[in-house]
């Protein structure tokens, strides 16, 4: 029995919970679609990289500011720096933040020396073949062949590069790679030949000798 002055208990549960339940049943395929979209944008961007260069900065705090991450932009100084101009910075996949500042000198060359590796790595294109596309204002001229060229437009293999070739080992490398090579001669002497149920030859013919030898008789034993 209901007892003290409470609330006179009206529990509705008939309720349609099937509404507010949101399944995910199609998790594979869209996963499937997502990887799909990605390269169908990669090859319609092509040869330009999907993310656009940024620079590393410090996390914010004394707590986490040992840990680098990607900023926003570099700063007008650093584009600078490197003989490029803030338009034509974007332009060419480089992002610019003109709210940053450079508050030491060791991010500031960190920053710079990105930027240049960059810029030795970039291939430009240009709108008319007959004018030459330079990198920066400096007059930095597209080093890229136009053998090359042609041949990353037509989607052919592009030949390697020279500095991609080994090159032969010094009279030194060679020394200590005999060296090495016979101390493990030493340490680990060469083992016989075998089949490939792993027994050698030796142990081949002494299991023959044993078979070839006549037997005691057990059935003569005295009783």
């Amino acid at each position: 029995m209901v007892k003290h002055n409470n609330v006179i208990p009206n529990v509705h549960l008939r309720k349609h919970w099937q509404r507010n339940v949101r399944v995910w049943l199609n998790q594979a395929g869209r996963k499937k679609t997502r990887l799909q979209a990605r390269r169908a944008k990669a090859a319609a961007n092509s040869p330009r990289p999907l993310d656009r260069l940024r620079p590393t900065v410090r996390c914010q705090t004394i707590r986490y500011s040992h840990r680098p991450r990607l900023g926003k932009g570099f700063t007008l100084a650093e584009i600078k720096a490197v003989g490029l101009g803030a338009q034509f910075a974007k332009t060419i996949g480089i992002t610019v933040d003109h709210r940053r500042k450079n508050r030491s000198q060791e991010a500031f060359d960190l920053n710079k020396t990105r930027l240049t590796n960059y810029l030795s790595k970039l291939v430009l294109y240009p709108t008319n073949e007959k004018k030459y596309v330079t990198k920066a204002k400096g007059g930095i001229l597209n080093d890229t062949p136009k053998v090359i060229l042609l041949l990353s437009r037509n989607n052919k293999p592009l030949p390697p590069h020279p500095s991609s070739t080994p090159l032969p080992p010094s009279s030194k490398e060679s020394d200590q790679l005999a060296l090495s090579n016979s101390k493990a001669s030493e340490n680990h002497p060469p083992i016989a030949p075998s089949d490939r149920n792993g027994t050698t030859k030796e142990t081949q013919a002494n299991a023959k000798k044993k078979l070839n030898r006549p037997q005691k008789r057990i059935d003569l034993v005295p009783i």
